[in-house]
């Protein structure tokens, strides 16, 4: 009895952690309220230049690439970068904040 218990239990906190996981992101600049792109685009404030940094502070090692772009229905910036153990990461910051939102393997 203790048994499946303690198995339920483990499985609801794994199950948990995934959603959590798993949840989407709240960025600034949310894709579809803006009448265009170009007004999307006019919204951002942040520079890539400290986005990248902001990137690099989250994820120690060499940017492979960066770009403004959508994902989970928001604007951001894309930074792909290339750790010394040589796995790849894409950090994704916010355009307004400056924040890192979310960081995931490539």
């Amino acid at each position: 009895m203790k048994k499946r218990i303690v198995l339920t239990s483990v499985a609801m906190v794994l199950f948990s952690s995934t959603c959590l996981l798993a949840k989407d992101f709240t960025g600034s600049i949310k894709i579809g309220i803006f009448e265009s792109e170009t007004k999307a685009m006019e919204q951002i404030k942040v520079p890539i230049i400290p986005a990248i940094q902001a990137a690099k502070t989250a994820v120690p090692g060499q940017v492979v690439k960066a770009k403004v772009d959508e994902e989970d229905s928001y604007l951001v910036y894309e930074v792909k970068i290339l750790q010394t153990t040589g796995k790849k990461k894409e950090v994704f910051v916010d355009p307004v904040t400056g924040k890192v939102l979310k960081i995931k393997d490539d």
